[in-house]
């Protein structure tokens, strides 16, 4: 599971992309099960409390499937919600467990027009205070159809959200499933830069018939984020940040002249990936 927990660490938004069938959205719903502290027993439950799947649908090229949208019919303004608000509303209300969304076949749809919001908000984040924030990703509207949509919502944080909107709670893990197939849209690289992608193309054919999987436990600290950029951690980590850069320099060097040069947010997510990944390396195996 190393690759998975030391990627949302340094980035919680993952595409997990390869071959139908190996298992994408069920590692999702398992890693959710592994630091699932809601339930009494998150290995007995069908969908634990701190998991959402949402199907994406081919028809999506906006984002109120998501967000939700105003409806007017009744001539008076309400607010419709979405099973995705309610989560990003959960995973405030217990900001020490870690919440997993489940977008399945991601790209079914084209991902810059319904989650183009997210991926704003996703660039906006800033470690302030010890803690990682976001510009809203549901702006607050100076209308009886907020108000009465926050009050309803309840719970620690109802205040802020009527002063600043709802932004995306650091807990908040967001994984996509992808098949690449003639039904799919293709990615711009746009959405692939700002994601982690993981590619699941093995397939152990005489795996899991004689025994259930093993059940494994991860800590919210393994999983929750607590540095955006590479300033939040070069300071603590100069010699080792030193080793990926002159790694990078030399990328940059033969890749000259061309538009596939490294720039700040990739050489940041390298070393927020690496500095985590040596958590789980010997001295042997560090180089």
């Amino acid at each position: 599971y190393r690759p998975f927990i030391t990627a949302i660490h340094s980035k919680p938004f993952i595409l997990l992309a390869g071959l139908s069938g190996t298992g994408k959205s069920r590692i999702v719903r398992e890693l959710a099960r592994a630091c699932d502290t809601l339930d009494v027993a998150p290995w007995n439950v069908q969908t634990p409390a701190n998991f959402c799947m949402i199907s994406v649908k081919p028809n999506w090229h906006d984002s109120t499937d998501l967000l939700g949208y105003v409806s007017r019919i009744s001539g008076t303004d309400k607010f419709i919600s979405t099973g995705f608000l309610e989560f990003l509303i959960k995973a405030w209300k217990n900001p020490e467990v870690p919440f997993f969304l489940c977008l399945d076949e991601m790209n079914l749809a084209p991902v810059e027009q319904y989650f183009a919001e997210y991926l704003s908000c996703l660039e906006s984040r800033k470690l302030r205070n010890d803690k990682i924030v976001t510009d809203p990703i549901f702006p607050k509207a100076d209308k009886d159809w907020y108000i009465e949509f926050i009050q309803q919502a309840g719970g620690e944080g109802v205040k802020e959200f009527l002063t600043k909107g709802i932004s995306i709670p650091q807990n908040l893990i967001v994984m996509g499933t992808v098949n690449m197939d003639e039904t799919t849209f293709t990615f711009s690289r746009k959405v692939l830069d700002r994601a982690m992608t993981i590619e699941m193309n093995d397939a152990d054919l005489w795996g899991g018939l004689e025994e259930d999987n093993e059940q494994f436990a991860v800590a919210a600290s393994q999983l929750i984020g607590n540095a955006v950029e590479g300033k939040d951690i070069y300071k603590d980590n100069k010699a080792d940040c030193d080793i990926i850069l002159h790694y990078l320099d030399t990328i940059n060097n033969a890749l000259k002249g061309t538009p596939f040069r490294i720039a700040y947010r990739t050489r940041n997510e390298f070393l927020l990936y690496v500095i985590e990944n040596l958590k789980y390396q010997g001295e042997h195996s560090k180089e």
